[in-house]
C-alpha cells in the first residue's frame, strides 16, 4: 500500500523504527494542493498564504503566476513575515504582478534585512550601490554586502570576490 492511499496517515521512518502521525494537522504546506492553501490562507492561516506567495512567485508545484503572487505575498507579509516580505519585495523590484516601484522593494528588504534574511541583505546592497529607490551611498551598499556574506550567502560572497578581483 502506497502512502497516498492512507489519506489520513503518513508514515515517517526513524532510526528507531515506524512512527505513525496524522497528516491533516502534520502535513507540510509543500505537500498540500494549492486549493488546500488557498483555502487555509482565506481562513486567516499567514503560513498557508506565505506557501501560495512562494510557490506562485517560483513557479514550485504551481504555475508560475505574478498576479497570484503578488496577491499573496501581500497577505503574508502583512503579518510583517520577513520571507514573505522578500518575496514580495522581489516582485516590486521585477515589476512582476505590480507595479515596478524600488521605494517600495528597499523598504520591504529592509524589513527583512533587519529580521535576518540574507537575500534582502544582498538586494539591499544593489538598491545603496545603483540608488535604485535609495540615495546612492557606497557606504551603505558595502556594509549590507558585508552583511550578507558574512551571514554565508553565496552570491553575495561571490560578489565580494569579484569585486576584489578588479
Amino acid at each position: 500500500m502506497s502512502l497516498r492511499n492512507l489519506n489520513s496517515w503518513k508514515l515517517l521512518m526513524s532510526s528507531a523504527g515506524v512512527l505513525l502521525l496524522s497528516s491533516c494537522a502534520n502535513m507540510t504546506n509543500l505537500e498540500k494542493s494549492l486549493s488546500t492553501l488557498a483555502e487555509e490562507a482565506e481562513q486567516g492561516d499567514m503560513n498557508s498564504a506565505h506557501a501560495l506567495c512562494y510557490r506562485y512567485s517560483n513557479g514550485v508545484d504551481a504555475p508560475s503566476d505574478d498576479e497570484q503572487a503578488a496577491k499573496w505575498c501581500t497577505l503574508a507579509a502583512a503579518t510583517q513575515n520577513p520571507k514573505s516580505m522578500t518575496l514580495l519585495a522581489d516582485l516590486y523590484y521585477e515589476g512582476r504582478g505590480v507595479e515596478q516601484d524600488y521605494k517600495k522593494a528597499a523598504r520591504l528588504y529592509y524589513f527583512a534585512a533587519q529580521n535576518g534574511i540574507e537575500k534582502a541583505m544582498f538586494m539591499l546592497y544593489q538598491h545603496y550601490h545603483n540608488g535604485y529607490g535609495v540615495a546612492r551611498d557606497e557606504t551603505e551598499a558595502k556594509y549590507y554586502l558585508n552583511r550578507a556574506a558574512d551571514r554565508k550567502y553565496l552570491p553575495a560572497i561571490k560578489l565580494k570576490q569579484e569585486l576584489l578581483l578588479q
